[in-house]
């Protein structure tokens, strides 16, 4: 899963499903914080399931105050300034802590956040040329990521085209092929489909599912507003834009 977005709603709904099919692991592709007004408790969440997290670039830009935020999107950056705001010394501490990479060397998959590829920072791969880009420095068979809040599932082996294309659904991954799934969004999804969305890997069967479930969304938009944090971020989670 990937792209929280301090949405702790959809963040509950999304972990009841992984226990649901009573999953090994969960792991975090980034940005557990931004946009969403309950950044500390999804934190807390993570941090009291076990849930091993990458650092996603909201993640990033809320500890690192003085960074260059040249063309961040002005309610990014004041979300950014409220987390440091609310968040405790801890729970900055934590994200803080996160890595910009989780590999397995032994199941041959690794989690980040955006693309593989280093410049620029926090590239999008959302296009067969971004990601064929991001097939050039990839270095483990299947790599999971978030960023877009769009489920991909692109595909590659040397001499052949890149394939990228929607995901959704039970997809039995092609042998002998370098893989990228995007994981979409937990808690703010831009694919059309509000509900929360989350991958489970079947490394048996060399398999990926993506599941959506319904969470609710008013009581995420009333946190948002009580918040009085930017309008445009609650009523985007009605329309999943």
């Amino acid at each position: 899963m990937g792209d929280i977005h301090g949405n702790i709603d959809a963040l509950r709904a999304v972990y009841a499903e992984f226990e649901r099919m009573a999953v090994d692991d969960v792991l975090c592709a980034g940005d557990v914080v931004g946009y969403g007004a309950a950044p500390g408790e999804c934190i807390d969440f993570l941090q009291e399931h076990k849930i091993l997290s990458v650092c996603g670039n909201h993640d990033f830009f809320t500890v690192h105050a003085n960074v260059n935020r040249e063309g961040i999107r002005s309610e990014a950056i004041e979300v950014f300034d409220w987390n440091r705001k609310v968040l405790t010394k801890s729970q900055m501490e934590w994200l803080d802590s996160l890595p910009m990479i989780l590999e397995n060397t032994r199941l041959h998959y690794q989690v980040r956040h955006a693309s593989c590829q280093p410049f620029p920072s926090w590239g999008y791969v959302i296009s067969e040329h971004s990601a064929a880009l991001h097939f050039l420095f990839q270095n483990s068979r299947v790599c999971f990521n978030g960023h877009s809040h769009v489920p991909i599932l692109a595909t590659h082996t040397p001499g052949e085209h890149v394939n990228l294309q929607r995901f959704g659904g039970l997809v039995n991954l092609p042998p002998d092929h370098d893989i990228l799934i995007g994981v979409g969004s937990v808690g703010q999804p831009r694919d059309g489909d509000n509900r929360a969305c989350g991958v489970v890997y079947d490394t048996n069967a060399h398999s990926a599912y993506l599941f959506r479930v319904a969470y609710d969304i008013p009581a995420a938009q009333k946190r948002i507003y009580d918040a009085h944090l930017p309008e445009f971020l609650a009523e985007r989670l009605s329309v999943g834009r």
